[in-house]
């Protein structure tokens, strides 16, 4: 896949901006078992904080989606980074249950603006291999996710779980200007040929609803959500409590989904483009059941040892984020020429993480009744 500079630059800026959004979203997951033991709330308590994340996320989806394609999508990110660091700050100082679930879900309205933005980015920039663009761009959330337990993991053990929601928002501040003063569009804002005809469509949410394979491919990636949002939100309590480890151990050895899930994205990708005759959705079903049969084998044989619940953990996030990133990011990509990018991702995406919003709390409230072993059935 051989890159110009100026897309090289616009990849590489978009990339990591996105990557930068999971500093002020994991924070959450990775200082919740020292949120509990501090304010004393229960993990189903905790988990409709998380939940509140997730409802607020799927609507800002559908919003942020039609916004990136109205106003713009850097716009739309700037205004989000910006909004997250502000609740961040704040969720940093409250410890009122009410307020927590209102600044998390706010948050998670911020976070939303950044998805859909940047799948219309990437998809203005480049026209071909859509697989192979699409798989290398969609780990760039795997990398943050990747970054972010460790060195947030580090912060809560060093200076306490407040401090892992103060430190992101300068950052995200700073990348903020970055990604406005470094980024462009469409290839024509800065003189080059336009390389896609976007389609100017209106009532867009009616015609994505009217798609069968958009709304049976939504459909689909809201069970995969339910299943990713289990292990993104409870894996650093589920390393904590099930194998007694310390909060630095904790953020390193939940890295290791991420990591897996990097591998994953990048072969889905180059795999979904070189067996393009079969179709991307006999790739993604054939994901899928090897994630059910890895799901299957960590229920009987992750309590056996760490180094076994490690490796399991690496092989679900293989299996787990390939098919999801072809959903999220290669299939928007595909009906930029039908459908706007950005509401096209925007849509798949909320619709999705409908799924988290009754998976955080659920999960929660079985670990509370019936311990690990009954959220992992």
């Amino acid at each position: 896949m051989g890159l110009d500079p100026e897309q090289r630059r616009v990849f590489t800026l978009t990339y990591m901006t996105y990557a930068s959004y999971y500093l002020a979203r994991l924070n959450f997951s990775i200082a919740l078992p020292t949120i509990g033991e501090d304010l004393h709330y229960s993990k189903f308590t905790l988990g409709l904080i998380g939940g509140a994340f997730s409802i607020s996320y799927a609507i800002g989806q559908f919003v942020n989606g039609q916004l990136a394609d109205s106003v713009g999508a850097k716009r739309t990110i700037v205004m989000g980074l910006v909004l997250s660091a502000i609740m961040n700050a704040l969720f940093g100082y409250v410890d009122l249950l009410i307020l927590l679930v209102i600044i998390w879900g706010i948050n998670g309205y911020a976070q939303s603006t950044g998805w859909p933005s940047v799948v219309k980015i990437i998809s203005n920039w480049f026209r071909s291999a859509l697989g192979t663009v699409g798989g290398l761009f969609g780990s760039c959330f795997l990398v943050g996710n990747m970054i972010a337990w460790p060195v947030l993991g580090c912060i809560v053990a060093s200076y306490g779980w407040r401090a892992a929601f103060l430190a992101p928002p300068l950052l995200l501040v700073l990348v903020a200007a970055l990604f406005y003063l470094g980024i462009s569009d469409k290839p024509e804002e800065v003189g080059r040929t336009r390389e896609i005809d976007a389609p100017r469509v209106k009532f867009r949410l009616k015609r994505i609803l009217l798609s069968k394979r958009l709304v049976t491919i939504a459909s689909a990636y809201t069970l995969l959500q339910f299943v990713r949002s289990g292990f993104t939100l409870w894996a650093p309590s589920y390393l904590f409590e099930m194998y007694n480890l310390s909060l630095y151990a904790v953020s390193y050895g939940a890295a290791v989904i991420p990591l897996g899930g990097i591998v994953g994205s990048m072969i889905s990708g180059w795999l979904s483009d070189r067996a393009i005759r079969f179709g991307r959705t006999a790739v993604m079903f054939a994901l899928i059941l090897s994630l059910s049969l890895t799901l299957l084998t960590f229920y009987h044989m992750a309590s056996y040892s760490l180094q076994v619940g490690i490796i399991l953990l690496f092989l679900l996030g293989l299996t787990l984020y390939g098919p999801h990133v072809l959903m999220a990011t290669v299939i928007p990509m595909e009906h930029r020429e039908s459908h706007e990018v950005a509401s096209v991702a925007g849509f798949i995406d909320g619709i999705g993480y409908i799924g988290s919003t009754f998976a955080d709390p659920f999960i929660g409230w079985l670990v509370d009744v019936r311990g690990w072993s009954g959220a992992v059935t």
